[in-house]
């Protein structure tokens, strides 16, 4: 039998079968660290959504990743009965942030504390009652419900239901149709409107009318302007304690030229290059006012645009056309 180095190869192959059978060692060394961020996450993104019945809105979320922040958007999940969901967040931690991970947790048997409504913005709808929306109960959270529209009532008036907190316990009363006013109350404030403008148009403003035992919104309006006539708004008065109303008309208008009225204001729109804003101005057409809004006009080298102006003189207005000058 062959020798090497004074073993026999049968010595030899049976200490290299040994030497298999041996289990492998492993290394026990600790894994590299999880790198946290050091630098605190940016400010949340605005998400706009609009809820949904039965789901709940996970944020969306700032993510660490590959060493720099990327955003992880928003998105619905369904709602699990009887638990509520605690949004995940990051926590300061000495000298780095850690996440906390959202999770599902009981929800309290009794109602809390309702988030804000969520704001609403109909348009006024003639023999309509706006119904606004709300926050209801469901299965240990809340649920947003929508506004909706109902027909109004005659000498009824809607009253909207509320979320009340009595002893620390909140409640929530549900909207109903009640008794209208035995007495007619006074007008609320006008609407706020986007005035409109058109050549040979008057604006009729919009105003309150009182209807079956309520105010209604008639929204305002262009009207054909009338040749020599000038337009008086309706408006409402109290005399004696009692509330009427004065339709707007067409009455003559003066046979000598009077004042123009004061300016309506203008914003001005942002910067345009190469463009000049000219302001708005009101030009005498028919024996009456007209407004002409505001315009750009574009630059003309070495030269400064003037705006136009009335002028009384010797008790006449005149108008001086805006140039460039």
């Amino acid at each position: 039998m062959t020798k090497f180095r004074g073993l026999s190869l049968a010595v030899l192959l049976g200490l290299s079968g040994v030497a298999a059978a041996q289990p492998q060692v492993r290394d026990h060394r600790a894994a590299p660290a999880v790198a946290f961020p050091t630098e605190a996450p940016p400010a949340p993104k605005e998400e706009k959504f609009v809820p949904r019945r039965g789901q709940v809105w996970v944020a969306g979320q700032w993510d660490w990743k590959g060493g720099k922040w990327v955003w992880k958007a928003g998105h619905f999940e369904g709602r699990k009965k009887g638990k509520r969901f605690n949004m995940g967040k990051w926590d300061h931690k000495g000298d780095h942030w850690e996440w906390v991970a959202a999770t599902w947790v009981d929800a309290p048997k009794e109602p809390f504390e309702p988030p804000a409504p969520i704001a609403e913005n109909p348009q006024p709808r003639r023999g309509f009652v706006w119904v606004k929306g709300y926050w209801q109960w469901n299965d240990g959270d809340f649920d947003w419900v929508k506004g909706h529209f109902e027909r109004r009532q005659s000498n009824k008036q809607w009253q909207d239901g509320h979320w009340d907190n009595a002893g620390g316990r909140w409640t929530w009363t549900a909207g109903a149709w009640i008794d209208g006013p035995k007495e007619q109350p006074a007008p609320p404030a006008p609407l706020p409107e986007t005035r409109k403008f058109g050549r040979g148009q008057v604006w009729v403003a919009g105003h309150w009318e009182w209807d079956k035992g309520a105010y209604e919104w008639v929204p305002g309006k262009l009207q054909k302007r009338q040749k020599g006539k000038r337009w008086s708004e309706g408006k409402w008065d109290n005399a004696g304690g009692k509330w009427t109303w004065t339709v707007g008309m067409w009455s003559d208008a003066p046979r000598e030229q009077d004042a123009p009225p004061p300016a309506i204001a203008e914003t001005a729109p942002a910067a345009k290059k190469g463009f000049v804003w000219v302001k708005g101005n009101y030009e005498y057409r028919d024996g009456d006012y007209e407004w002409v809004p505001g315009h750009w006009e574009r630059e003309r080298a070495n030269k400064r645009w003037a705006d136009g102006h009335w002028d009384n003189v010797g008790g006449k207005w005149t108008w001086t056309a805006g140039s460039w000058q």
